[in-house]
């Protein structure tokens, strides 16, 4: 269909059920499918949460594809002490009837993005395994990609996966390497920005009279994330981190954008998985991402929920 032609790569997760909800609501967006991750738990629980949420949203008609079940280098983390056991909190959605394609994920990024060269934006909400073993298996795919989005990293921001790295990236930080490395268009959407964006109770509020099966399903889910924040953050609200990324898809003037060199540690002592912008260009290498690094927190707020209004 017409529309900003996207990939969704996730591994879900409460914020990602959130991103999910805003795609649904945001008609310029045409998502070609969606590959899920291992990374806010198993890549099994993963893609049913994917299926699941595919049918609350009534968007059966998008391929999903199950990816990577670990990262490219490193040991599997999963973090269901923020996302619960299942993945979705306290929310209870229904056992899914659509299956996933034969496909698995790498494979189906490679296939779409060589159906329509130039014309596909991957937005990556959790470890990047899935494109970099895509761009692995085809490096063609580099010059045929539009452009990557991606919720990852934190440039000044403390880490939350451990004190200076964010866990999107800590989760398999040699796959971020190389896309990085890939010289493709990439948007970086981190923590700086994304802490800024809590969700609270008072949100919630807010999104009376919306479709209440939609409703019931984010006030579930973010409980349990609000009791994670404040109980191991002592953070009031929960960060909506993932929905970010998805809404400047449509909206870019949500952020304040630096074209930065970004950088990644791999062997630190204490900075593994920690990404560098090098801000005064210390380095005299050219910029090769482009870094959301303000917010207007409100503005995303209100068409987060005016969104949501909408299905």
């Amino acid at each position: 269909g017409a529309g900003m032609k996207v990939i969704l790569d996730t591994d879900p997760g409460i914020d990602d059920a959130l991103a999910f909800i805003l795609l649904k609501a945001m008609p310029e967006i045409s998502l070609q499918a969606i590959t899920v991750t291992h990374g806010n738990t198993t890549v099994e629980k993963c893609t049913t949460n994917a299926l699941k949420l595919v049918e609350l949203l009534g968007m059966r008609d998008v391929p999903v594809a199950m990816g990577a079940t670990e990262p490219l280098v490193k040991t599997l983390s999963v973090a269901e002490e923020t996302h619960g056991d299942t993945g979705l909190g306290h929310a209870v959605l229904p056992n899914p009837t659509t299956t996933i394609v034969e496909s698995n994920a790498a494979n189906l990024i490679i296939d779409i993005v060589n159906a329509n060269p130039g014309e596909i934006t991957i937005l990556c909400i959790g470890p990047v395994t899935n494109l970099a073993l895509a761009l692995l298996k085809d490096p063609t795919l580099r010059k045929k990609i539009k452009n990557v989005v991606s919720m990852a990293g934190t440039i000044h921001y403390p880490g939350n996966a451990t004190p200076s790295s964010e866990y999107n990236v800590f989760c398999d930080p040699e796959s971020f390497d190389i896309l990085l490395r890939s010289g493709i268009d990439l948007t970086i959407v981190p923590l700086d920005v994304t802490y800024q964006c809590l969700f609270t109770k008072a949100h919630i509020e807010r999104l009376a009279g919306a479709r209440e099966d939609v409703c019931n399903f984010i006030d579930r889910s973010t409980a349990f994330y609000m009791e994670f924040h404040a109980e191991y953050q002592g953070i009031q609200g929960c960060a909506i981190n993932d929905p970010l990324a998805a809404a400047i898809l449509v909206k870019p003037d949500l952020v304040k954008m630096r074209d930065y060199y970004v950088d990644i540690e791999l062997h630190g002592e204490f900075t593994t998985a920690k990404i560098s912008a090098d801000h005064f260009n210390a380095s005299g290498k050219a910029p090769n991402a482009k870094v959301a690094m303000e917010v207007d927190v409100d503005a995303f707020m209100d068409f987060f929920i005016e969104r949501v209004k909408t299905l």
